[in-house]
């Protein structure tokens, strides 16, 4: 349980920097548009995390374990390398309203929703846990996206420390399960 806690902060860390640099530029998310991104994420997390338990029946324990654990290091050394190195914000604000309707942020949430669902399907086979992880990384978004329009100071290396507790988690789930 603990595992999943922390894999759905560390891929929702993002969303923190996300609702940070929005408030800088003066755009404001209104809780519909979280409300989108945060069910957006969680079915689309559940779809991966039923796929992930799914294709477990078929693969070898052995190679499924290995399999999820590799996307967690991998998702967790591309989160670890995007953070370290230059991290622009995409505009999604398309009608430049400075206000993030719901429908702009659809595509904001399958941007972020990418993260969820690749360890969503890397965790498939930690059991009845694994369908809490939807939940947690939609709550968690949700809330750093909140947060984060709170914060006007530019915690961009944060997610350095959500990827490397991934590349932690994926080596802990590759030589200890």
């Amino acid at each position: 349980m603990g595992l999943v806690v922390l894999i759905a902060i560390s891929v929702s860390l993002d969303t923190l920097g996300i609702g940070m640099a929005y408030a800088m530029s003066g755009i404001r998310i209104p809780w519909s548009t979280k409300l989108v991104i945060a069910v957006l994420n969680g079915v689309l997390t559940m779809a991966a995390v039923f796929l992930g338990e799914q294709l477990g029946t078929l693969i070898p324990d052995f190679w499924f374990r290995m399999t999820g654990s590799i996307i967690l290091i991998f998702l967790g050394s591309r989160t670890l390398w995007n953070a370290l190195g230059e991290n622009r914000t995409a505009d999604y604000d398309k009608d430049s309203s400075h206000i993030l309707e719901p429908w702009e942020g659809l595509v904001l949430g399958f941007t972020l929703a990418l993260d969820s669902v690749s360890a969503g399907l890397g965790i498939a086979g930690c059991g009845s846990a694994a369908y809490l992880f939807p939940l947690l990384t939609a709550f968690a978004g949700a809330g750093f996206l909140t947060i984060g329009e709170k914060l006007l100071c530019n915690l961009r290396r944060l997610n350095g420390v959500g990827g490397s507790i991934l590349i932690i988690l994926g080596l802990f789930r590759l030589f200890y399960t």
